[in-house]
């Protein structure tokens, strides 16, 4: 890593997620930059616009068998090394790559979630691509990780769209059927209508900036007010 590395791991095991500041220089920014440009150009299969009101939210994963780019960023950038401090393991696992897009104006959130994509010790890397304030980051309920239950929002159990996104969120990324999705997970409370019961962190961020969490601390971002877009790959 650049400079002298940063001992995240108490942190991250106390919290849940933890902030490195200015690990991936500008040189590593700039080339995640290329990349997304080449992905949206050139989408793939997996290429998803998350918005359900002006297409703003977009996103691509599993990108850097196609993206030169990417390729290189996840081979020989400093994020293996940080996984690996992360998780006390002297070796890591890439299970997927991923990066979103929120232009200015975009009013879409990131719902509330955690990631249950992998068993066992699981950390993702977010990496800030643009300014962003803590009011457009990336927010996490503290100590999330350690409830114990693989858990979705309301929405993921109902039959009615809510309309603001979430259910389509759900439905391509985990959904199950019948009996079954209900019995594997339980119910997210809802975090926006009670922010104050929850101890919610956050940081604002500079590019190369980023984030280290647990796969099961429970996230969500806010939409773009901003007037520049914020771009992050995971």
């Amino acid at each position: 890593m650049q400079g002298t590395p940063v001992d995240i791991t108490h942190e991250l095991e106390r919290d849940g997620a933890a902030v490195v500041r200015g690990v991936f220089t500008p040189a590593w920014v700039e080339l995640l930059k290329r990349g997304i440009e080449s992905n949206i150009a050139a989408p793939s299969p997996l290429f998803r616009k998350l918005s359900t009101d002006d297409g703003g939210f977009v996103s691509d994963m599993w990108s850097r068998r196609y993206i030169p780019e990417f390729a290189e960023f996840c081979a020989s950038s400093p994020a293996a090394q940080l996984a690996s401090q992360a998780l006390r393991s002297p070796s890591v696992r890439l299970a997927q790559d991923v990066w979103f897009l929120k232009r200015p104006g975009t009013s879409e959130r990131t719902p509330w979630h955690h990631d249950t994509v992998i068993d066992g010790p699981f950390c993702s890397i977010w990496v800030a691509l643009d300014p962003t304030p803590r009011e457009a980051t990336l927010e996490f309920v503290r100590g999330s990780h350690a409830w114990g239950q693989a858990m979705m929002p309301k929405s993921f159990f109902d039959t009615a769209d809510s309309g603001d996104g979430t259910a389509q969120f759900y439905k391509e990324f985990h959904d199950g059927d019948g009996a079954s999705k209900h019995a594997k997970f339980a119910e997210i409370p809802d975090i926006e209508a009670a922010r104050d019961d929850f101890d919610i962190i956050g940081w604002a961020l500079e590019p190369g900036d980023c984030v280290v969490f647990d796969a099961r601390t429970i996230h969500g971002a806010p939409g773009n007010d901003l007037s520049h877009s914020i771009g992050r790959f995971v």
